[in-house]
């Protein structure tokens, strides 16, 4: 009576073993659209986002647009800018195009360490007016004071 029951346990830890490990493969396997999105970002919507020169109002129907439209998450997206690519490109350009383009970025929301914070208001019934805010996060501990 023992034995069967050490030898069920054991089975069954076998199963649970197998099955995380293709859990883990397959995890492993996964595209990061995150990644692939903001390469497309980059690529797309440069010269709308630059920190100097770019336009922050590409037209609707631009590449840029499209590629800020079809981000799964385009949070995701922001969030993996690199501190290199934050030196050469305005997050309230990109929050302001995310928004012109009809995925926006939304209000009260963290994107590359920076806060959001979008107002909107109409001027007629077919222009809209927003004004877009970042503020910078400074992180800080009571142990570094």
């Amino acid at each position: 009576m023992t034995n069967a029951k050490v030898a069920r346990v054991l089975c069954f830890l076998v199963l649970v073993a197998l099955s995380s490990c293709s859990l883990y493969a397959r995890a492993a396997n996964e595209v990061d659209h995150c990644l692939l999105d903001k390469k497309k970002v980059m690529r797309d919507c440069w010269h709308h986002i630059e920190k100097k020169l770019g336009d922050q109002y590409p037209p609707l129907h631009s590449a840029c647009c499209n590629t800020i439209r079809d981000a799964k998450d385009i949070h995701c997206v922001c969030d993996r800018f690199t501190a290199h690519e934050l030196t050469l490109l305005s997050v309230a350009k990109f929050a302001m195009a995310t928004h012109v383009c009809g995925n926006g970025l939304r209000t009260h929301s963290h994107c590359a360490g920076r806060y959001i914070v979008i107002f909107a208001r109409a001027r007629t019934h077919t222009q809209a007016h927003t004004n877009i805010y970042i503020y910078t996060l400074y992180n800080f501990s009571c142990s570094s004071l």
